[in-house]
């Protein structure tokens, strides 16, 4: 099995299905379900991940509190270790309420101060034992106020000393921090997949190819761009590539750009090149959005190469 190495954010997601766009003062209304499962960019990456055969070591921070029990619970039953997971004694743990509507968008509600948002990247905090990795993924840039460049840099050259590929997602801003502020670690970035709403917020760029190159000057090698139900775009080495979605079902969206991810790195460590790699990750989305919570939907990698192979 490839090692892969997810540290980031977790949360646990209440997902309300199909519930009133808004509940008059006092009146009691009905959803048609809400369940509660894990999430968090590195989390839902980790789960996918592990599903598809992969070696996967988490790390994050939660609160110590029930919410928290019930995050470890849950992250155990889809068979991810849990010694990688810390517990912060004062913060909550991050919980995010869901609203999913009958065409699959969702909307969010988090916790404004959580655990997750306070969390460092510093692989000596989190004991990291980067041996045998194949790839270390941090997801996501920006996500907590505790970002700092020195734990990123400690993070990133650590993992390329110990021969294994880096890469990072981010989300619009919540750590008050701009690419000026993280100019060095991302040197050591071998890939970077943000969405394009937030490539093109950091860079202030709009064309994907303008972005990109924004990304390439601060030495990222491979950039890729999740552009949501235009596909992806990728710019690397070069050269430009194009896959387009191979959705047929939008049941809920949430964790479609993390099941990507799962599926790219998948087909990166699996040794495909760039363009197959978007592929799987492409289908390995496609499942996802296909069901509700934010993973769970794939179930091995064979499932994502036999919806590949009936959908490309």
């Amino acid at each position: 099995m490839n090692k892969v190495i997810c540290v980031g954010n977790a949360v646990v997601d209440i997902i309300v299905k199909n519930g009133p766009e808004k509940t008059p003062d006092g009146m009691t209304q009905f959803s048609e379900s809400i369940n509660m499962y894990v999430g968090g960019d590195a989390v839902n990456e980790a789960v996918a991940l592990s599903a598809m055969g992969n070696d996967v070591k988490l790390y994050t921070v939660i609160g110590d509190d029930p919410m928290g029990n019930a995050f470890m619970s849950l992250i155990r039953s889809y068979g991810i270790e849990t010694d990688g997971i810390i517990k912060d004694k004062e913060h909550s743990t991050t919980a995010t309420v869901v609203t999913v509507g009958e065409n699959g968008e969702h909307g969010c509600m988090t916790l404004r101060n959580g655990a997750a948002g306070n969390m460092r990247y510093d692989p000596e905090q989190f004991g990291i034992d980067f041996t045998g990795a194949k790839l270390v993924s941090v997801a996501s840039l920006f996500w907590s106020k505790g970002q700092k460049e020195e734990d990123l840099v400690r993070l990133f050259s650590r993992a390329k000393e110990a021969g294994a590929l880096t890469m990072a997602d981010m989300v619009l801003d919540q750590s008050q921090m701009s690419l000026r502020d993280i100019e060095e670690a991302m040197k050591y970035l071998d890939y970077l997949v943000p969405s394009y709403h937030e490539a093109s917020y950091f860079t202030g760029k709009d064309s994907p190819e303008e972005i990109a190159e924004e990304f390439h000057r601060r030495g990222v090698k491979h950039v890729i761009l999740k552009m949501g139900a235009e596909g992806v775009f990728a710019s690397s080495e070069g050269k430009t590539i194009r896959v387009g979605t191979i959705a047929d079902q939008v049941v809920d969206t949430l964790g479609a750009g993390d099941n990507f991810v799962a599926g790219l790195i998948t087909g990166i460590v699996d040794g495909l090149d760039l363009e197959e790699a978007m592929y799987f990750g492409s289908a390995a989305s496609a499942i996802a959005i296909s069901q509700y919570g934010a993973n769970g939907g794939i179930k091995n990698k064979q499932q994502v190469i036999d919806y590949l192979n009936a959908h490309r």
